[in-house]
């Protein structure tokens, strides 16, 4: 027997129509649905139907009623998201007046008062959250894989590929702009490996106030009582829905929530960060960087907008206050059932979890349209002047010169030749000055460091070691363009 809406058939629907905030989030609308009011109506019913089912599998009431009460309870198109939602205003959340409907819709069965039997709308909530979560981080980390071996692939392109870093904004020294590309594959690893495996999220099943009391009843005057407890009740639901049982009620134990809004905030924090990198790159002044296929202006038709980056930056940007509202909320959870906490993790879960499959999304996006110009990053590089291998001089040229005559010989040059001739007149003509200038030979471990990265990378995620078939134009799916 099916759980309604276990296949995902209308839990990710259309909002059209329906009041929302979607024009406020551009680039947000298709993963808005995977997490919305269809979503968590879908996971509701769910929810219900399992606890019936699990009651069946542990032989507290005939398997071919609990059947047909499942069959009855329909599916979320049958219910208006509109209506439930003005409904659920009198009880504070939408498990009370949904449980209403259903009600009326098994009247009269035999198994009908299976239905909510021994739980708690908490009960519900949380376990319906936990099952929408569950389907937000399967395809969240299925994005973000696709998005390591995309840098992975530039990485290895341009392990050795000379590019100038800064710090602080300024011109620092030289580094390899694989070794940049590497470490966005690793962050975006590192993102999608800190959010919770789908099969570990938990059903929350604690009756009225934690104490299970009317589900050790139910087993209490059953035929059953000695060979099940409310924790063979308990896993028999999770199984159902393909989550896990923790053998306690964890309904003022909200400090889980806080690291499941953590991990949704790392997804779109680590693609905020990435996108800072692109958008800096992709300043005409600097030109390192672009993104074929870029978003126009609706004054300048010159321009093509870095959006996918501008997009990503803006979702992390809203992470922080998200993730602020969780943690709030849950250091606010008192008594049996937190009076208002609970209440306000709902949205602001709901949107990490739609900025971390918007970010997942952005961020294999990205790597299909990035181009990068590695003549522009040379180019950078030389511009930059002496200055950026000062670190190397001061080692190699010690102690016959010190820091600070060959910071007064590169301040006064204008370029690389009068910086020679300063160094020159310091150390004499035997020193090989044009090597110890050349920026491109002073990138310490910076390939070695590609290779190391992506090993690990190459362990733990084996598809991150294929590269993208290629063609005429280049990498497959990076579109990565060398000039």
């Amino acid at each position: 027997m099916s759980i309604p809406g276990e296949h995902g058939d209308a839990t990710h629907s259309s909002e059209a129509g329906r009041p929302s905030l979607l024009l406020y989030a551009p680039g947000t609308a298709e993963d808005a649905a995977v997490v919305g009011d269809a979503a968590l109506l879908g996971a509701l019913i769910r929810t219900e139907a399992a606890w019936i089912l699990a009651q069946a599998d542990c032989s507290l009431l005939p398997e071919a009623d609990a059947a047909e009460v499942v069959a009855a309870l329909g599916v979320p198109a049958d219910i208006s998201v509109e209506d439930l939602a003005v409904a659920a205003a009198s009880g504070g959340n939408p498990v009370i007046p949904l449980l209403a409907h259903l009600r009326e819709r098994v009247a009269g069965l035999p198994g009908a008062a299976a239905l909510h039997r021994g739980l708690t709308s908490q009960d519900v909530m949380d376990t319906a959250v936990s099952l929408v979560l569950a389907g937000t981080v399967a395809e969240a980390g299925a994005r973000l894989g696709r998005a390591v071996e995309g840098f992975a692939a530039l990485a290895r392109e341009h392990r050795d590929t000379p590019a100038l870093a800064h710090t602080l904004t300024q011109a620092a020294a030289p580094t390899m702009a694989g070794l940049r590309f590497a470490q966005w594959a690793r962050s975006t690893a590192d993102a999608g490996e800190a959010l919770p495996n789908p099969a570990a999220l938990p059903v929350q099943l604690g009756g009225a106030v934690g104490t299970r009391a009317a589900i050790w009843q139910l087993l209490e005057r059953s035929d059953q009582s000695a060979s099940v407890s409310t924790s063979d009740v308990e896993s028999a639901w999770a199984a159902r829905l393909g989550l896990s049982a923790t053998g306690r009620p964890w309904h003022v134990d909200r400090l889980r929530v806080l690291g499941w809004a953590q991990a949704l905030a790392g997804v779109s924090l680590a693609g905020q960060r990435i996108a800072r990198d692109v958008l800096q790159g992709a300043r005409p002044e600097v030109g390192e960087l672009r993104e074929a296929g870029g978003g126009g202006s609706s004054a300048m038709p010159q321009k093509s907008n870095p959006t996918v980056s501008v997009l990503l930056a803006r979702t992390g940007l809203e992470a922080p206050g998200l993730l602020a509202t969780v943690a709030q909320a849950v250091g606010s959870a008192v008594d049996e059932r937190p009076d208002g906490a609970w209440h306000a993790e709902w949205t602001a879960l709901a949107r990490l979890q739609v900025g971390a499959l918007t970010s997942a999304r952005l961020l294999d996006d990205l790597v299909g349209r990035l181009v990068v110009d590695a003549g522009a990053m040379r180019r950078n590089l030389d511009a930059a002047g002496p200055g950026v291998v000062a670190e190397r001089l001061v080692q190699e040229l010690a102690p016959a010169v010190t820091a600070a005559q060959i910071s007064a010989a590169l301040q006064d040059a204008l370029d690389g030749a009068e910086a020679r001739r300063a160094l020159e007149a310091l150390v004499g003509s035997e020193r090989d000055l044009d090597a110890l200038l050349d920026p491109a030979g002073w990138t310490g471990e910076a390939g070695p460091l590609v290779d190391a990265i992506l090993a690990t990378l190459e362990a733990e995620h084996p598809q991150a070691s294929e590269d993208p078939v290629t063609d005429e134009e280049g990498p497959a799916g990076t579109s990565a363009e060398v000039r």
